[in-house]
């Protein structure tokens, strides 16, 4: 049975396993160091610690049973053109390699639909890698493309920098 909890701050180990085993299973094909740069920038357990802590970022744990099969995290950030008070960032969702295309994607989306709508945020968006199998799960979750950039990490591979803004209205 798939659950999704609150990360607490006491989880900190647990969260920062799962995120840099996930991250690993879904992006190293993004770059010519296997995503080494980008986890030692931008995955450091201190971050997570201090971002546990903020009132506006919120960490969920997705179980099977009593296993850690993934996480999400959101934040309540803006988005131009969007007012600020109505506007919540989906900033990761990732899941262990095995327990993708089981549905489990769409009852994370699912919960965090209602949990924006019990804070009356109206607009939910993401940056999605152009190259991504998530693009398509995104636009099946009603997303809808609004912008696109170049990423210029130092080790990303060129055929993939591009990344997409998405949107949905909720």
């Amino acid at each position: 049975m798939i659950t999704i909890k609150k990360c607490e701050e006491n989880q900190l180990d647990s969260l920062h396993k799962i995120a840099i085993q996930t991250y690993n299973d879904t992006y190293q094909y993004l770059w010519s160091d296997n995503g080494t740069w980008y986890l030692n920038e931008f995955y450091q357990k201190e971050s997570f610690k201090k971002e546990l802590s903020q009132p506006d970022i919120f960490y969920f744990l997705v179980y099977d049973e009593d296993k850690i099969i993934g996480y999400f995290k959101i934040m309540n950030i803006a988005l131009d053109p969007y007012p600020e008070e109505q506007c919540t960032e989906i900033d990761k969702l990732y899941l262990l390699k095995d327990y993708g295309g089981k549905g489990i994607g769409k009852t994370i989306m699912e919960f965090i639909f209602d949990f924006s709508k019990k804070q009356k945020r109206s607009v939910l968006w993401l940056k999605a890698m152009e190259s991504s199998p998530a693009k398509s799960f995104y636009e099946k979750s009603g997303f809808i493309e609004t912008d696109k950039a170049n990423l210029n990490f130092p080790t990303i591979r060129e055929e993939h920098r591009l990344i997409l803004t998405m949107v949905k209205e909720i």
